[in-house]
């Protein structure tokens, strides 16, 4: 009896070394899984535009809204529309028609390109000298315009976005993308033409006010947004990423256009 008793004595005082033995070893292997997760989450590469310079990854607060932004990529009447982004971060020029009989026809500055742009950006056609490249773009069938009535430039999400014309800010109102995705629109009222609206949208952050006087290629409207993965834009079918970007329509507003 005395002996059965010491040695359940024994086993008592083995019983918790063996617990805590197991205990660190699962320890151990929590340890091993959270160090392997967080290695795969750096080794493997995650999606990402491609072809996108170095310089792109700096914040849109870093960059200067004056620079190289003053390059013609359309006119209107007459009057210039600049690049509304760095050169460095914009990936694609294209034309489209769009759903709305009020617009004014934009006249393309540069060489007009047939097929995608998959793996290559005007990035690097500027860094070679060249010129503006454009694309032209078909619509659903349902638009009532010309078929250079929109302009979308693409780039990189949160680049500055500076305006392409001289003028005044009308409005900045704010408006949902199909029903889901909210959005913003800045109106500007050209100077050289008074009856002339350029309307442009997918700005984040607007940077200016109703009454505001804008400077072509150098006043800054805001950062260009990033959209949904689950909108499918029509323009990363000549970019090598999503296809964000900013569009520009002009619309013949003849009266107040703030009164709009």
């Amino acid at each position: 009896m005395h002996r059965s008793s010491a040695t359940q004595r024994r086993r008592t005082r083995v019983r918790p070394h063996r617990i805590l033995r197991r205990r660190v070893t699962a320890l151990a292997i929590l340890v091993t899984l959270i160090v392997l997760a967080v290695w795969a989450a750096y080794a493997i590469p995650g999606p990402k535009p491609g072809n996108v310079p170095q310089t792109a990854a700096v914040p849109a607060c870093a960059l200067s809204p004056a620079g190289d932004q003053d390059l013609v990529i359309a006119q209107v009447e007459g009057l210039d529309v600049l690049l509304p982004l760095a050169r460095e971060v914009t990936t694609a020029i294209a034309y489209h028609p769009v759903d709305n009989t009020g617009t004014v026809s934009l006249e393309p500055v540069g060489k007009r390109l047939s097929g995608g742009g998959i793996g290559r950006s005007l990035a690097d056609i500027f860094a070679g000298g060249g010129g503006v490249q454009y694309y032209m773009m078909d619509g659903d069938g349902e638009e009532s315009s010309s078929g250079t009535a929109g302009l979308d430039v693409g780039g990189v999400p949160g680049s500055n976005v500076v305006s392409p014309v001289d003028g005044k800010v009308t409005a900045v109102k704010p408006y949902s993308i199909l029903g889901r995705c909210p959005d913003v629109e800045i109106n500007i009222q050209l100077s050289g033409d008074a009856s002339l609206l350029l309307v442009i949208t997918h700005i984040g952050k607007p940077a200016v006010e109703i009454g505001e006087v804008v400077k072509a290629g150098q006043t800054s409207l805001g950062t260009l947004r990033g959209l949904p993965g689950s909108l499918d834009q029509a323009l990363s079918c000549y970019t090598s990423d999503n296809g964000d970007h900013v569009q520009m329509v002009v619309l013949r507003v003849p009266g107040d256009p703030a009164e709009l």
